[in-house]
């Protein structure tokens, strides 16, 4: 992570003018603050979503721009476990909105927000239509673990998974280490989902609590969480990132 990148928190408003006539894009990572079991803090979607968009603001130097992150996020499934806030949708879609249209007053016209965390995605769909139809800017959304759900796919054994879960934990051990407690991962006390048919043909936006489905937070096995996972998960969700952002600054529309 040490690569030159241009990063605006860690720059003087002199630094930032000089790389805003360079970037062609910015990215906005976006988290919350929600429960991670006893396996990781309040931070870890924000930390890995902040992390991700470090790398590929390294990687894509000097074509874009990495925003401060938006660490508070869409989480009301979560707010059963101490601790956890939230905003409301209009809020999450007001914030980032605000963001957008900052950014274009400094010259910027295409945006990338990279999304650490799902109970943000309902709201990031109306975000990118607003953001087109209103301030006539170019933007897209990825949850970011999706584009490495190869590697997922062929190496995260333990199930269920999606929250403070093997896979999760390892990007968080490569991206934000400092959120994840070693020493306290744990199990996911699973309970059991209460539609049975979710996830076939049904899109609901978290229908019940996240302690309804879990006693402890957490989903999977976290115990096998490592560092070596979390980079190829990452590392392969790069490259498709990149790919995907060279298209995005090339066209011309």
């Amino acid at each position: 992570m040490a690569e030159k990148s241009f990063i605006l928190p860690e720059m003087t408003w002199p630094e930032a003018k000089e790389a805003l006539a360079q970037a062609k894009a910015a990215l906005i990572p976006v988290g919350s603050f929600e429960q991670h079991g006893p396996n990781g803090t309040f931070e870890v979607d924000t930390g890995r979503a902040q992390g991700f968009g470090r790398l590929l603001a390294a990687r894509m130097n000097p074509q874009v721009v990495l925003a401060p992150a938006v660490n508070l996020g869409v989480t009301y499934h979560h707010l059963n476990f101490p601790g956890t806030i939230t905003l409301r949708h209009d809020t999450f879609i007001s914030v980032v909105y605000d963001v957008v249209w900052s950014l274009r007053q400094h010259g910027i016209r295409k945006f990338l927000i990279l999304n650490g965390h799902g109970g943000n995605i309902p709201s990031l769909g109306v975000l990118i239509v607003k953001l087109r139809q209103e301030l006539g800017v170019k933007a897209a959304w990825t949850s970011f673990t999706s584009l490495g759900k190869e590697v997922i796919e062929s190496r995260v054994t333990s199930k269920p998974r999606g929250h403070a879960c093997e896979g999760e934990m390892s990007q968080a051990l490569y991206l934000a280490p400092h959120t994840v407690r070693p020493d306290a991962l744990a199990l996911g006390e699973h309970i059991g989902y209460p539609y049975r048919h979710l996830g076939r043909g049904f899109s609901l936006a978290y229908p019940y609590a996240f302690d309804e489905i879990t006693a402890n937070g957490a989903l999977g096995d976290a115990t096998l969480a490592n560092e070596e996972l979390g980079k190829s998960i990452i590392e392969t969700a790069l490259k498709v990132a990149i790919e995907f952002l060279e298209d995005f600054i090339a066209d011309k529309e």
